[in-house]
């Protein structure tokens, strides 16, 4: 064996070592940073991405433990599921509490019906929505979804039979789509029900701030052009890195974004068209396919003046950065002015003003039963008050 053929041998053992010492180092250091992550929520469960379990508006319920064991659960199995031009869908999933259901329309979270109701004469009515409708941090029975259902079927105008095509993280662009796909797949509702205003406000305002858009657009758009970040984005959610970024967040102080009120504004303004423009376009549907549309804007504890339980008050300081709420407040200004005078929609943002209990249970304005409760009657209500007004026309 000449001294090239065993230099090249030894070059290749050492790499070969070094890439293997390096491994083993990232594994445990990966590991070491689970650990502590781990003890550090568990002393601080209020630093948790999402710590909606610790809600005192769950205290009063036997069986919370259960569900959030349920619903954690959910978060790290599920990625959801690829939906063409959606982008991503709705995800199976069978459990005590929440299941999301295969059926011939798709994938859909489970809807409580009336027990008696004739399914052949019922009043088909679809609602769209984000993670707030599909009913992220609820049991099946405690969707709106669900709630409307029984609101509406006691009402005594007969049996509506209610479904809940709502998906997390989706915006109005994205339900426009799917309410087109249901037409186009020959389905035909009575009542079609918008019910939106976070996930809008967020990815017009906030990330990636084009109302054009859709949430997470940065990381798929990375994944589809196929780009280094791209192909390197799953080191984002690495406990090391998580650890890493918050040693830094606890040594520097956030530094707030310039940005004026102005562009606040502006991009309010933006946002507000895109969503009103979807609204005209489901409107057009309604009268071309013969079904009544009405559109809701969520409350958000960005707009309103309810008084904060401690706990909300900690989901308020949680963006103390100011990266998210002052730039969703702008929007939901703008949707209280505009639902003011061109009556397009109606305006949830302050009906929580004089309810004290904590009805927000994490970051992502998600809400308690007894929150969904609240918003249910009010769709209801004014859905009731419509038909009716309907019904008096000449």
């Amino acid at each position: 064996m000449n001294k090239r053929t065993l230099g090249a041998q030894r070059f290749c053992g050492a790499l070969g070592y070094g890439i293997c010492a390096l491994l083993a180092v990232a594994a445990l250091l990966e590991f070491a940073s689970f650990l502590a992550l781990t003890a550090f929520h568990s002393f601080r469960p209020d630093t948790r991405d999402n710590f909606a379990d610790a809600s005192p508006a769950y205290r009063v319920y036997p069986w919370a433990a259960e569900f959030w064991q349920e619903e954690h659960s959910r978060w790290k199995s599920q990625q959801g599921a690829y939906a063409p031009f959606r982008i991503w869908g709705v995800a199976s999933w069978h459990g005590k509490y929440i299941n999301s259901e295969n059926t011939p329309d798709g994938t859909w979270r489970r809807t409580i019906q009336p027990a008696v109701c004739d399914k052949q004469s019922a009043t088909e009515v679809w609602m769209f929505g984000g993670s707030t409708l599909y009913g992220t941090g609820v049991p099946d029975w405690a969707t709106i979804a669900s709630l409307v259902s029984r609101h509406l079927n006691s009402a005594g105008r007969g049996c509506f039979l209610v479904s809940n095509f709502g998906a997390e993280g989706y915006v109005t662009n994205q339900e426009v789509i799917l309410l087109v796909e249901r037409l186009k797949a020959g389905r035909r509702p009575a009542m079609v029900i918008f019910y939106d205003g976070v996930n809008d406000s967020y990815a017009g305002a906030v990330s990636p701030a084009d109302p054009r858009s859709h949430m997470s657009y940065a990381n798929i758009k990375a994944r589809v052009e196929g780009s280094l970040a791209g192909r390197l984005d799953f080191l984002r959610n690495s406990n090391a890195l998580q650890l890493a970024r918050m040693a830094l967040d606890s040594l520097h102080r956030p530094i707030r974004a310039q940005t004026t009120e102005g562009e606040f504004t502006a991009k309010g303004r933006a946002t507000l068209d895109n969503y009103e423009s979807n609204l005209e376009i489901a409107r057009a549907l309604g009268k071309s396919y013969g079904f009544r549309v009405f559109c809701f804007w969520q409350p958000a504890l960005v707009f309103g003046h309810k008084p904060l339980d401690p706990f909300e008050l900690r989901i308020e300081a949680g963006d103390a950065a100011g990266r998210s709420f002052p730039r969703m407040a702008a929007v939901y200004r703008q949707a209280a002015e505009r639902s003011s005078f061109d009556h397009s929609f109606v305006f949830l943002g302050d009906i929580f003003d004089a309810v004290r209990d904590p009805v927000y249970i994490d970051q992502w304005m998600h809400l308690s039963p007894t929150g969904n409760e609240l918003v249910a009657l009010a769709l209801v209500k004014h859905i009731e008050e419509s038909l009716r007004a309907h019904e008096t026309l000449p």
